[in-house]
């Protein structure tokens, strides 16, 4: 209604500014959504998390805390209301369910862009799948044999041919080419050809009459039948020193297998001929040692169906999968973000902060609280019986801003209403109305105030997101080194658990996918040793027929037992890789029935030549000579160059300047010193330590604050929310002082604080100690991994030496009237095949102990660089290194990566 002059009435108006009161505390009370919130964290933590990782030597230039969408974790639902994942059924009919959801899933929610990526490589590459997975080992030796400088004439003074294969085509009729393999020195061909596998069944079926016969011309004491001279050929005639050595089993006086040193005299009553067509027999026979290729097939090695085609992994697709996938490292993420939170929220403390409700009763993070006096809302009832009877509902609004400062003074305004609605009395729709505006400062002089007490949390919340994106860096230079290497390495035939993350509790698996590979690798090895030990046994059981051969049955049992040790090691050694594949799976993020095989590049080479050794064996034309080539196409270890030091240069091609390892090691620390991110931690944390003695020492001073309150009222007689009149105001004037009486808590802490200042520089020094041992020993390690990978590599072609004389002497005739050495030679037979796997074994165990050294060192030293991927290429470089040594091209990185490098996609940065 609207008076004579156009105004409203009164009670209108009251009516409107009641409603509009009403409108302001209901709206007070909303709030803004899940999703807003979220996001408001997240655009502040990548604010913070970009600000402290500008430094290049721990930049990110990316940072997500979302998983990544082709991960196993990735969730696809709304992160703010996910779902409800299923409940054990059992659980939830024995307890409340205080919450009914909306929407439940009936099985976990689980990626599977996994498989979209396997499947994607898998099309890609679609002829590694087949081929990895029913591979022999060698078909044919991957380089040829050279063939004598000197070609010498065919020597007629040789026995019949009992074994062997003659040549073929048209080289049976050329001039100096032997019908019998293996005693033409001088017609060796460029690339000698194995023995066909479909003879060896025919070859060892004439071991028996070999035997037999062999023992005949030792009981009657007859000479070996010479085959007579061919027309147009030179007379016999006795070796000369001027024609090339021959090969092995022909040689008339070889070394002895036990002191190479000292050569085997012919027995006295055998002449030179007839003793080298013995040793022709002898190398015939070990031409069947040695099955040739065996089936070693992948699948049924890790335990599928033999044949199945799993996913063929390279190394770095598992680093792919691993980036994505890896449970650890998404915990990593979070953990900074987490730590982003903690600095968001000092962050905040020293910002204007705002405020607004009915009767607020949280304080504003500034510590201001919120103004006095603090309306209150109630509707309160009270009858006459109690004294006066009430029946007034009380609504209070309060809004306002703090703001904290660094000398520690606080300063908050504000504007409080109170509006009072009273029903008992004449006009009781009429409220009393009464507003506030108060303006409070406090400043704190003695203890609490001043820069270092206010700022010490604002200051340890930077510097410790600071630690946090460094110790992220330093676990990217680590995540890459477990991935590959794992966290064991073995030395001396020891398991020893190598340093994994620096400060992160995982439990997942630590295994590496070079440790799978080089699992695989020892399993084949120990499946040729068994194919090895058959042919042997085959051998012993036919020689064993014909009782003037020496072999008796003991000497097969000792075969026969070691045949089964040998299967026993093999079933052991498939366990092993088979649990180590299904926690390498489980490292990387992958479910552990993953159907995946590694890919083997990495090994390849050591592949090649131990099948080329076994070509060799099965070759009767096979050439001592041969045998140092084979340790030389062994795969090489990379060295490590360190400020334009060589960490192998010590001992490298033979040398020993261990004066040079000094200033090597000087080198090593100075490095480590340099650019160990966690040392840089370290020494920031003894700051921090230091600060905490004035911080503490501040409580020990007594109180001084002093407080200001200027405050605003309107006067009763209105009743207007905004009616402040200059006369109508309040000023306080409030002085707090507390002498420095009781301290002893403030004295402990103190004095706590000294201590732990002292207790933190000793642990500073103890750590640059032992980064500095640790690094030594890395070096030290990798020299040892260097000269004992040298070492074995002359062992592999003494074991395959000592292995090929044992047999000989095994076949060779003894000296009339002497006893039977065939129990002894079966022992040395036995012990040199062992001896061969034991080399070949620890080749590759070498080879992957200087891998897990070598990372280290790059890790410890704190060089590697924290991207992944540039690390990543770093260590294992597109093009394998070659040197040029002798005129050779020798290779001196690990083979294959570049070929397995061009199969995969890199993650992202930071991810």
């Amino acid at each position: 209604m609207k008076t004579s002059d156009g105004r409203l009435t009164r009670a209108l108006r009251d009516r409107s500014r009641t409603l509009a009161l009403l409108a302001l505390a209901v709206g007070a009370q909303a709030g803004c959504g899940r999703e807003f919130f979220r996001e408001w964290a997240n655009q502040d933590v990548s604010e913070a998390v970009f600000e402290k990782s500008r430094d290049p030597r721990w930049r990110l230039d990316m940072f997500s805390v979302e998983p990544p969408a082709l991960s196993r974790f990735a969730d696809p639902y709304d992160p703010d209301r996910p779902p409800a994942p299923p409940d054990d059924h059992a659980t939830e009919a024995l307890s409340t369910v205080p919450q009914w959801p909306d929407n439940r899933l009936i099985i976990p929610a689980e990626g599977t862009g996994y498989l979209d990526q396997l499947d994607g490589w898998q099309r890609d590459h679609p002829a590694r799948s087949n081929p990895a997975v029913k591979e022999t080992v060698k078909d044919a030796p991957a380089t040829p044999y050279p063939a004598p400088a000197t070609p010498a004439p065919p020597d007629p003074g040789l026995p019949s041919p009992f074994l062997g294969r003659p040549p073929t085509g048209g080289d049976a009729a050329k001039p100096g080419v032997s019908a019998i393999p293996g005693t033409d020195v001088g017609a060796l061909s460029p690339i000698p050809l194995p023995k066909p596998r479909s003879t060896a069944e025919s070859a060892l079926k004439k071991a028996r009459d070999l035997g037999v016969m062999l023992a005949a011309f030792q009981e009657t004491g007859l000479p070996m039948p010479v085959p007579t001279p061919a027309p147009n050929n030179a007379p016999p005639r006795e070796p000369s020193s001027d024609i090339t050595p021959p090969p092995i089993g022909m040689d008339p006086q070889p070394n002895d297998p036990n002191d190479l040193s000292k050569p085997i005299i012919p027995p006295p009553d055998q002449t030179p001929n007839q003793y080298r067509a013995s040793e022709a027999v002898a190398s015939e026979l070990a031409g069947i040692l040695v099955p040739g290729a065996i089936d070693f097939n992948e699948a049924e090695a890790v335990g599928l169906p033999r044949n199945a085609t799993p996913y063929v992994l390279t190394m770095e697709q598992a680093f792919t999968l691993a980036l994505i996938n890896s449970r650890v490292y998404q915990f990593q993420l979070e953990q900074v973000y987490i730590g982003s939170l903690a600095l968001t929220l000092q962050r905040f403390a020293f910002t204007p902060q705002f405020y607004a409700g009915l009767t607020p009763n949280s304080a504003t993070v500034a510590g201001g609280g919120v103004p006095s006096p603090n309306p209150v809302n109630q509707f309160l009832y009270q009858t006459r019986a109690t004294g006066a009877p009430i029946s007034a509902l009380n609504m209070g609004t309060v809004a306002g801003v703090g703001k904290a400062f660094s000398t520690g003074g606080r300063i908050v305004a504000g504007f409080a209403n109170q509006v009072v609605f009273n029903f008992i009395g004449k006009n009781s729709f009429q409220p009393k109305v009464q507003s506030y505006l108060p303006i409070s400062i406090l400043q704190p002089f003695l203890r609490g105030g001043g820069r270092a007490v206010t700022l010490e949390a604002l200051t340890q919340a930077e510097r410790s997101l600071l630690y946090t994106i460094r110790a992220f860096a330093k676990f990217r230079q680590e995540f890459l080194v477990q991935t590959l290497i794992g966290g064991q390495i073995v030395q001396f035939g020891t398991n020893v658990l190598s340093v994994g993350f620096s400060g992160v509790q995982s439990t997942d698996p630590n295994i590496g996918f070079i440790n799978v590979v080089e699992d695989v690798q020892l399993l084949e090895n120990a499946k040729r040793n068994i194919a090895a030990l058959e042919q042997i046994l085959k051998v012993y059981m036919e020689l064993v027929k014909g009782e003037p051969s020496g072999i008796s049955q003991l000497q097969v049992d000792q075969i026969d037992q070691s045949l089964q040790f040998a299967k026993l090691n093999f079933i052991q050694a498939r366990q092993q890789y088979r649990y180590d594949s299904d926690q390498y799976r489980q490292q990387i993020g992958l479910p552990p029935d993953t159907p995946i095989v590694p890919d083997r590049s990495l090994t390849r080479q050591f592949r090649d030549v131990f099948a080329d050794i076994d070509d060799w064996q099965a070759n009767p034309r096979r050439d001592l000579e041969t045998l140092p080539i084979f340790a030389k196409r062994l795969p090489q270890l990379q060295d490590i160059i360190v400020d334009g030091r060589s960490v192998l240069g010590v001992y490298k091609d033979g040398k020993n300047n261990e004066d040079d390892l000094d200033d090597l090691m000087i080198t090593v620390e100075r490095t480590a010193m340099d650019r160990r991110l966690d040392l840089m931690n370290q020494r920031a944390i003894l700051y921090d330590i230091w600060r905490q003695i004035k911080f503490t020492a501040n409580a020990l001073q007594g109180v001084l604050n002093v407080g200001i309150t200027n405050q605003f009222l309107t006067p009763p007689t209105t009743n207007n929310p905004f009616g402040f009149v200059d006369q109508a105001k309040q000023f306080s004037l409030v002085i707090n002082a507390e002498l420095p009486l009781v301290r002893l808590a403030e004295r402990n802490n103190f004095r706590s604080a000294l201590i732990g200042y002292q207790r933190q520089r000793r642990s500073l020094q103890n750590t640059e100690d032992s980064i500095k041992t640790t690094v030594r020993q890395d070096v030290r390690l990798c020299q040892t991994a260097y000269l004992t990978y040298e070492i074995a590599r002359r062992n592999l072609v003494l074991a395959v030496r000592l292995k090929d004389q044992a047999f000989e002497q095994i076949v060779a005739p003894p000296a009339a009237g002497g006893a039977s050495q065939a129990p002894l030679q079966t022992t040395n037979l036995i012990q040199f095949q062992n001896s061969l796997l034991n080399v070949e074994n620890q080749l590759v165990s070498t080879w992957y102990n200087y891998q897990i050294n070598r990372l280290q060192l790059y890790r410890d030293m704190g060089t590697l660089p924290f991207d992944e991927w540039e690390a990543f290429h770093e260590l294992f470089p597109a093009e394998p290194l070659e040197r040029v040594s002798g005129g050779a091209v020798v290779n001196e990185g690990p083979p294959g990566i570049g070929a397995a490098r061009a199969e995969a996609e890199p993650a992202p940065v930071g991810r």
